[in-house]
Parts: structure tokens; sequence; C-alpha cells
């Protein structure tokens, strides 16, 4: 395990720095789990990541999709889509909107700095190859072709935008 990553709010940060990449509007208190190991010796650990089905534009129609990658629009572009996912989490309690998916992995990066910086290391070493490779696994019959290159440019703007957001900091 890398020394930047050895608490359970470590690991949660890489958690919510996906949910911005793949725009996961569907991490609420149900979309968390833990295990249990009653031992000996006794531990709780953060279990793997599920249920992301709300992520990718998943629920759009490949009409949409098709406005959206072709629009001149930059108001209704893949980029402005993928930059309007909203988190299941408020900034405050007493926010009337969710904080994007952006902005809750930023937050997060302030709370654990260490773990974000080795979290954003990661994703910069991706590159659009490292996600083609992830949708060449899925059976065509699966997954259209607008899906695949809506997910895929989805994927190469939110990557932007958090590199681009940690640098700014």
């Amino acid at each position: 395990m890398p020394a930047a990553v050895r608490r359970t709010d470590d690991l949660m940060i890489g958690y919510l720095m996906l949910d911005a990449l793949i725009g996961n509007q569907d991490r609420h208190d149900e979309n968390w789990g833990f295990v249990v190991c009653v031992g000996p010796p006794r531990y709780i650990l953060l279990a793997p990541t599920f249920d992301h089905a709300s992520s990718l534009g998943r629920n759009e129609t490949d009409e949409n999709r098709l406005k959206r990658l072709t629009t001149r629009d930059r108001g209704g572009s893949v980029e402005a889509y993928a930059a309007r996912a909203r988190s299941r989490f408020f900034e405050t309690p007493a926010a009337r909107r969710t904080m994007t998916t952006l902005d809750a992995f930023m937050a997060a990066a302030k709370v654990r700095p260490g773990a974000s910086r080795y979290w954003i290391e990661a994703l910069s070493g991706l590159g659009s190859s490292d996600f083609e490779s992830i949708f060449d696994q899925i059976p065509k019959p699966l997954i259209t072709t607008l899906a695949r290159e809506f997910a895929l440019r989805m994927l190469e703007a939110n990557k932007r935008r958090l590199l681009e957001a940690v640098s700014r900091r």
C-alpha cells in the first residue's frame, strides 16, 4: 500500500476522484460499504467501490449523445454535460444544493492533500489508450458506438478538469 494511502479517508478521496472522473452522481449513503473482519485481529475496511450506474452518460439516448458530440454550442457539449455532474454531498449543512463531483473531490483533497496528490498523479499517468482498453473489453452488443464515444470524451474532459483544478490550487 502506498504511504500516501494509509487510512480509510485516503481511499475515500480516491473514490471521490473516480466519481469526478466518471461523473458518478449516485454516491449516496447506501453506496458506501465497509467490510468488518471479526478477527482475530478485528478490523474494518472500506469496501471496494460499487454502483456506478449513474455515470458516463449512461442514461442518455444515442440521439442526445450525438447532439452533444457534434454541437458547436459549448453549453450543449459533452464537456458542459460532464461539468454539471453533481455529487450527493453538501458543502455545509445549510447549503441548498449539492456540490459538483469535482468540488466534492477538491473539498476532500484539502483535508488529506498527500492522498489527493497520490490519486491525481495516478490519474495523470493515464492516457486515452488506457480508457479505450477498458471499453474494448465490453462486448459490442452491450454498448453502442455513440455511447462509447460519449463516455470516452467525457473521461477525457473530466480528467482535464481534475488536473486543471488541482494545478490552480
